[in-house]
């Protein structure tokens, strides 16, 4: 561990991502916190000193005293070393120490947290018009059902469509908040309102991709009958759906995303989301075993992702029908030839 934490403070800088000091900077200058003058320090990083300084007090005043023990006692701990300790000891007590510190950083960093959406919360989208509160629907929350304004469910819809055509098109590392709320027409802070972070944002647009495609499937069920596999297959390997990365199919654009993705909640979505698509495929095929409908259904899923991310990632349109060709072909001995 290297220099011992003097001040929760700078614990809690570290934690919190800077797109989001970057919307709190914005909310700051929006209502005379600070100045433009004032906006940026040496480091280039967002000056917040004199913006959140209430919010920062308030979730101190929050934060669980038990778990976060006044900074002198971190450093008169880490200081005091007794000659006769080994060296195993002493790593020993520094990995306790910073344990320690993460999770004070970690309490602390969360009330802040809080306390900057609650505020960010209270203001309208600067960029949507506000109407009166219509209520269309409600959410479930712990004390019951929440009635939602209108403009608060359009103004998340937009944002999740923008980041799920900003996901597929650039990939999760290709954007970041800023961007994400450039692209659905709000400012950084209304982002915040609706979505905790980029990767909250990309959980929503991964479960919200892999629901769009059962509901695909389910809709080439219902209006094709026996058929609706070879509707499917043309329609997923036509040029138009093969060109279309911003609107296309979530599944190949968003796997690779999820496989570099570090994020437990992302991958357990996702799983969840793709046995649900499969299981829906397999409901629909008429012929074979259970066991053997599930097998052609993960095998329909990868063959059509497959042959689509070849098919996008060559040059040569030519080529890209024959692929697209081969693998239509390979699809259709698979649903009607196989069993």
């Amino acid at each position: 561990m290297g220099k011992p934490t003097s001040s929760v403070t700078t614990a809690v800088s570290v934690r919190i991502p800077n797109d989001l000091l970057r919307a709190v900077t914005e909310y700051a200058l929006s209502h005379s916190l600070i100045n433009e003058s004032g906006r940026m320090d040496k480091r280039g990083q967002p000056n917040l000193s004199a913006a959140i300084a209430d919010l920062l007090q308030s979730a101190l005043g929050l934060s669980d005293t038990e778990q976060a023990p006044p900074s002198r006692a971190i450093a008169k701990h880490c200081c005091v070393r007794k000659a006769s300790r080994t060296e195993a000891q002493i790593a020993a007590e520094d990995s306790d120490l910073e344990a320690k510190v993460t999770a004070i950083a970690q309490v602390l960093s969360n009330n802040l947290y809080d306390a900057i959406v609650q505020r960010l919360n209270a203001l309208p989208d600067n960029l949507v018009t506000v109407q009166p509160a219509e209520v269309v629907t409600q959410t479930a929350t712990d004390g019951g059902l929440q009635q939602v304004p209108k403009h608060k469910r359009e103004t998340r819809e937009r944002i999740l469509n923008a980041a799920s055509r900003s996901f597929r098109t650039r990939g999760y590392s290709g954007i970041g908040v800023d961007g994400l709320a450039k692209a659905a027409g709000v400012t950084s802070g209304a982002f915040y309102g609706h979505f905790r972070s980029k990767e909250e944002a990309f959980l929503a647009t991964v479960v919200a991709g892999l629901n769009e495609y059962r509901a695909g499937v389910e809709a080439f069920q219902a209006n094709y009958g026996e058929n609706w596999t070879v509707a499917l297959v043309d329609y997923y390997l036509s040029q138009g759906h093969r060109t279309d990365l911003a609107c296309g199919c979530a599944l190949p654009t968003l796997s690779p995303e999820v496989v570099r993705s570090s994020d437990s909640q992302v991958k357990s979505a996702y799983q969840t989301g793709l046995l649900q698509l499969a299981e829906t495929i397999a409901v629909g095929l008429t012929t074979g075993t259970e066991t053997e409908k599930r097998d052609d259904a993960w095998v329909l899923l990868s063959l059509l992702a497959g042959g689509v991310t070849l098919a996008r990632a060559v040059w040569d349109e030519t080529l890209a029908e024959q692929i697209s060709a081969a693998v239509r072909r390979a699809a259709i001995v698979l649903l009607y030839y196989r069993h």
